[in-house]
């Protein structure tokens, strides 16, 4: 029989009681920024909620994201929105010019960093540009796409950071003139902000009309912009006893077409059609009119045609050159964006490549038939 020494009973008694001894430790794995942010923004989400707006969006259309302001029927009447030329989409910066001409708002920056700035026309040259100090650039970073409302006093925003639900949200602000300085900003909260990237809201008062321009439910390089009828005061569906999931339904945009019974559609469509009409008269009429029907006569106005059709045809002229500086300018915009190196833009290129020329032949055809009628009447 084996004997069994001193030294092997030790060993075999730490063998043995270890397990009870050492447990083993649970580490907790630890939360990442990039989750610690996803939780953030589903608080921040569940406490608006409730606050969600009540909004009629009567309309949408979805667009290339590089050249959205392209598609946005603002009139100067409430301002001019603009984007700095030759730049690519992540470094696009926008600017608002009121009404006036005397004063701008403007971003300036590139995709790592942007602020927003104001200036003012003093006689014939405009002021040195001042930040607006009062936005803080680390709660509100990438400061973009600014928008002065008619009162001169109401400044809508983009910008993403610790206070937006995901990526850029919308935000507002007033400014005190008392004080000479801009109040905290707020998030404009449910519908107009998503987990998405929402980049511009415009108000236009006079017409009644506003526009959202979002990227939510659209894939890369598309926008979609939504057009909706906004309330003089924030209207709130406190009232509707709605569970959560049908006001997140409303707080999500997930269909416009559930949202027509708050206000009348027809009555809006027809003021933003209305208004896409007044832009174009005033585009017209800038340029002024002169169609060559031969040498010896030019028509300087659409009652000189003699021939009814004729003053039909000329609408058609009249569109298919707005059609085609649009085309020329998103095609320029384009390639700009691609010598930049963004190759995504490359099937937008091919696609206005091949639209340009039929649009083209199309002005060509219906400018002869228009000369052709008036040498036959």
């Amino acid at each position: 029989m084996m004997k069994i020494t001193p030294v092997v009973f030790l060993l075999l008694g730490i063998a043995l009681a270890s397990p009870a001894q050492h447990k083993p430790r649970v580490v907790k794995a630890k939360r990442t920024p990039v989750a610690q942010h996803e939780e953030t923004n589903t608080k921040l989400y569940q406490q608006m909620l409730p606050a969600t707006a009540k909004v009629m969006f009567f309309d949408s259309v979805v667009v290339d994201k590089h050249n959205f302001m392209a598609y946005l029927p603002v009139s100067k009447e409430i301002g001019t929105l603009s984007v700095n030329a030759n730049a690519d989409m992540a470094n696009q910066m926008g600017s608002y010019q009121n009404e006036f001409g005397d004063r701008r708002i403007l971003a300036q920056g590139d995709s790592a960093a942007s602020r927003l700035y104001t200036q003012t026309l003093v006689g014939d040259q405009w002021s040195k540009k001042s930040v607006i100090a009062d936005f803080d650039a680390n709660t509100y970073t990438h400061q973009n796409y600014p928008f002065l409302a008619s009162d001169g006093i109401t400044l809508y925003f983009s910008a993403s950071g610790p206070e937006s639900l995901g990526k850029r949200d919308i935000f507002m602000s007033s400014f005190d003139s008392d004080k000479a300085q801009w109040y905290k900003p707020q998030n404009c909260g449910l519908p107009f902000n998503s987990p998405a990237n929402d980049y511009l809201l415009v108000i236009d008062d006079l017409d009644s009309l506003g526009w959202l321009v979002s990227d939510r439910y659209q894939p890369e390089g598309k926008v979609c912009i939504y057009s909706f009828v906004p309330t003089a005061s924030r209207q709130s569906f406190d009232s509707d006893g709605l569970s959560d999931a049908q006001l997140k339904h409303y707080a999500d945009i997930r269909s416009i077409k559930d949202t027509w019974k708050f206000g009348n559609r027809k009555k809006a469509l027809a003021r933003r059609d209305a208004l896409v009409q007044r832009i174009k008269a005033k585009q017209q009429s800038a340029v002024g009119m002169a169609f060559v029907v031969d040498d010896n006569t030019v028509i300087t106005s659409p009652s000189q045609f003699r021939n009814p059709q004729s003053r039909q045809l000329y609408k058609q002229v009249v569109e298919l050159k707005a059609m085609i500086a649009q085309t020329e300018a998103q095609l320029d915009a384009a390639r700009i964006a691609y010598h930049n190196g963004n190759r995504g833009v490359a099937d937008n290129i091919r696609r206005m490549e091949q639209q340009l020329p039929q649009q083209l032949r199309d002005l060509h055809a219906t400018e002869l038939k228009i000369r052709q009628l008036e040498l036959n009447h």
